[in-house]
């Protein structure tokens, strides 16, 4: 997903510019002036916040030009100092670029599930109680969302590592696991092969995946350092 993609971009550049104004070694004078460093970072918060939930809001889980200009455009209302600010912003991230990979790649899954979701609801309205499927599927999207916000507040703070983050949405993807369980439950039948059903187990199966490999990951770390 080409779009999904430069959603991305946006978002790593957000998160990167946090990063940068909370690095008190860096020359800028946006750092050493505590009280514009925090109102900036403030205001990225906001804007990363705002464009990720917009994000996440794709109707029928379709991402395409129009919705990301919509996610630009309400990050940037939140973010009129910044916008202000910007070149000596984009000469702060310069000074020392610190890319995260990781938090990306999570990022784009919880953002991928949530958009899955949402396909997957559109799909199976048609053939299973309609205000059933809303009431699960909404639950599924709005717990999805939580947890992709606490996932960037975490990284965004500490040591910003990805691991941090990950530990912190398990619980939350837990309950979201058992909700999207229920929702999968809704087909028809067990054998039932449309396309909504197919999606709905896809979302199930990602989201166990997701919670084993970041549980795994958190288990290892902690005896890895120990080590």
């Amino acid at each position: 997903m080409n779009e999904l993609n430069k959603a991305l971009d946006d978002l790593d550049g957000l998160h990167e510019t946090f990063r940068a104004l909370s690095d008190t070694g860096r020359a800028s004078p946006l750092v050493r002036n505590a009280k514009r460093s925090k109102s900036l970072r403030q205001e990225l918060s906001a804007g990363a916040e705002v464009y990720v939930s917009t994000l996440m809001a794709s109707s029928r889980g379709e991402l395409d030009a129009k919705r990301l200009n919509r996610c630009r455009r309400a990050a940037l209302e939140r973010m009129p100092a910044a916008l202000v600010d910007q070149k000596r912003l984009a000469a702060l991230v310069e000074e020392r670029r610190e890319a995260d990979p990781a938090a990306r790649q999570d990022v784009q899954t919880l953002v991928t599930l949530s958009l899955h979701c949402r396909a997957a609801l559109a799909a199976m309205a048609p053939a299973v109680d309609r205000r059933a499927a809303e009431a699960l599927g909404n639950k599924v999207l709005i717990e999805l969302r939580a947890a992709t916000l606490l996932y960037l507040s975490t990284a965004r703070h500490g040591d910003g590592s990805a691991e941090a983050a990950r530990a912190a949405v398990i619980d939350q993807l837990k309950k979201t696991e058992g909700h999207a369980e229920e929702f999968v439950a809704l087909a028809p039948s067990r054998d039932d092969a449309s396309l909504g059903a197919t999606l709905s187990h896809d979302v199930v199966a990602m989201l166990h995946k997701t919670l084993v490999d970041w549980e795994s990951a958190s288990t290892a770390a902690p005896a890895a350092a120990v080590g």
